[in-house]
């Protein structure tokens, strides 16, 4: 008999190192997002429209690559299975490659030839970076329908997952507003830093995620009597990194008080601890130790990828899920890419403040998670993201009208921003499961890889064609880029309004495009039922 599907929820412990596994990947992009324009033209001091085109180059690449791994990852065949293998080999040069993209070499004394020097040096580091970053987090998230079949489940899986998303990406910002506290007026220094330290937390995160978790019906990486040999070693070491933190806080190691150093220490503390604790508390997933109704990687393989590209594009739902990705994706990092300059030119704050800002977004999203999680219970996905999606445009809508000196009124409409930017988060991917299932039913194959892998390959085209011509549209208004080491120049006021608009307006008619398609979205939670209950009738039929 197949096991009853309501009966497969996970332990905590599962949820917990699953969510883990976000938090390495999520705080590199949010740097990315939120500074790298910023940092290639600040500065490195590479002109705008060069540092669109890199950009544009990384992401276009990022996208080209993304079906091959997740075709290559729906194949592949180990006895630890198909995602954590991959996860595992793309860590480390994973991490290595965000710390490079950090750094600013010098070329040539010759100021020109120096931004070429340059910007060939990030288009490499930025096509090198997303081949990684896609290596180890799109079997990540291809990981979410193979770990449970559970409707509900899925959504509280999923929130695991982005609340060690949207708390990294918060813990990244603070990081980074401590760093540039500590290091006035020395932004090389400051963003040097921070690459190394992001890239030491990632890989911890990525590897408590990648040994702790199993895939269904096969072995985990790590056999119990190493976890239990591990785990004490790990939570030592956390223990001992937090103590090591509050030692240089309260001064008795010479330390400077609380700093970015402390700071780091107690993240990567908590991360290794976490990781020990899950390993001693390792909990057996029992639906996850059988081998029946696993999918098959031969089927998958027996397709070749123009016939698996007609399935997936034939999904009705999927194509709804898509456009709302698409759509909220590009709202949330059109309007991070270009924060800092509204902050600093249109604001008149710090750049300081553009992370405390930031933090506003995001702390709220984090908050607004729990609460969507919640209402997920009785309430279909797509009238969670149509109502977060509302308040998020009545957020847009004011920053268009906000003015300089108004800094409480940003404060505020950044805390609205936040409660419909966490539906961005967890609305789309808790629907890709539900797809998934949809597939399954209609071709008797599941391809998790697939769906995942063309999910981001057309959010992340869009997503590099607006960079680009956000950089085209700033260099086209007349932005003055920062020359490294002189004060940010006062922008004139073509290149104001361009800010402004890059900031609001636009972010809000692709959310308006994302309320559209989730009126129309149609695996409700009672389709879904409908279909998971055929699946199960036909599993039972062929034991």
């Amino acid at each position: 008999m197949t096991q009853s599907l309501s009966a497969e929820k996970l332990h905590f412990t599962t949820k917990l190192a699953y969510g883990a596994g976000d938090f390495g990947p999520a705080i590199t992009a949010n740097i990315l997002v939120f500074y790298l324009l910023f940092f290639l033209t600040d500065v490195a001091g590479v002109p705008a429209a060069l540092a669109g085109s890199v950009l544009m180059i990384g992401k276009i690449f990022d996208a080209i690559n993304d079906p091959i791994i997740g075709l290559l990852s729906d194949r592949t065949r180990s006895r630890w299975g198909r995602r954590l293998p991959w996860m595992l080999a793309g860590m480390i040069p994973f991490a290595l490659l965000n710390s490079a993209q950090w750094l600013i070499p010098d070329f040539s004394d010759d100021r020109l030839t120096n931004q070429w020097g340059l910007f060939a040096y990030y288009v490499a580091i930025a096509m090198a970076f997303n081949l990684c970053y896609t290596t180890v987090n799109l079997p990540y998230t291809a990981l979410t329908p193979e770990l449970t079949q559970n409707y509900n489940e899925r959504t509280r899986l999923n929130s695991f997952r982005f609340f060690f998303s949207i708390g990294g990406s918060i813990l990244s910002l603070i990081l980074y507003i401590l760093i540039a506290a500590g290091l006035p007026d020395r932004p090389q220094a400051q963003f040097a830093q921070l690459g190394v330290m992001v890239s030491v937390l990632s890989l911890s995160a990525l590897l408590w995620s990648a040994l702790r978790l199993q895939e269904k019906g096969k072995d985990p990486i790590l056999s119990p009597g190493l976890r239990r040999r591990l785990a004490p070693l790990l939570m030592t070491a956390g223990m001992t990194l937090i103590a090591l933190a509050i030692a240089r806080s309260l001064n008795l190691l010479g330390g400077s008080g609380f700093d970015y150093i402390s700071f780091f220490l107690i993240l990567l503390g908590l991360i290794w601890g976490g990781f020990g604790f899950t390993l001693r508390d390792s909990a057996v997933e029992e639906h996850l130790q059988k081998i029946e109704n696993s999918p098959n990687p031969e089927a998958t393989e027996s397709l070749p990828l123009l016939k698996q590209l007609k399935i997936a594009f034939s999904n009705r739902a999927f194509l709804f899920v898509i456009g709302i990705y698409l759509c909220s994706w590009l709202a949330v990092q059109l309007t991070a890419s270009i924060l800092v300059y509204f902050v600093v030119s249109w604001m008149g704050l710090s750049e300081q403040q553009s992370g405390t800002i930031a933090l506003a977004v995001q702390g709220t999203a984090l908050v607004m998670l729990f609460i969507w999680q919640a209402l997920a219970q009785f309430l279909d996905k797509k009238v969670i993201y149509f109502l977060g999606s509302m308040v998020w445009m009545g957020a847009e809508v004011g920053l268009w009208l906000v003015q300089p000196g108004q800094v409480a009124l940003l404060y505020t409409l950044a805390i609205f921003a936040g409660v419909g930017v966490s539906v961005a988060y967890l609305i789309p991917w808790s629907m890709i499961p539900d797809v998934v299932d949809l597939d399954e039913l209609n071709t008797g194959k599941r391809r998790e890889g697939v769906f995942y892998a063309f999910m981001v390959l057309l959010q992340k085209v869009g997503l590099a064609l607006g960079l680009f011509l956000v950089g085209l549209t700033l260099e086209a208004s007349g932005f003055i880029a920062r020359i490294p080491g002189e004060p940010i120049p006062i922008q004139p006021d073509s290149a104001l309004w361009a800010i402004r608009f890059a900031v609001a307006p636009l972010p809000a008619f692709f959310l308006l495009g994302g309320l559209v398609l989730a009126i129309f979205y149609p695996i409700t939670r009672a389709v879904h039922s409908d279909i998971r209950q055929q699946l199960q009738a036909r599993h039972q039929k062929t034991l």
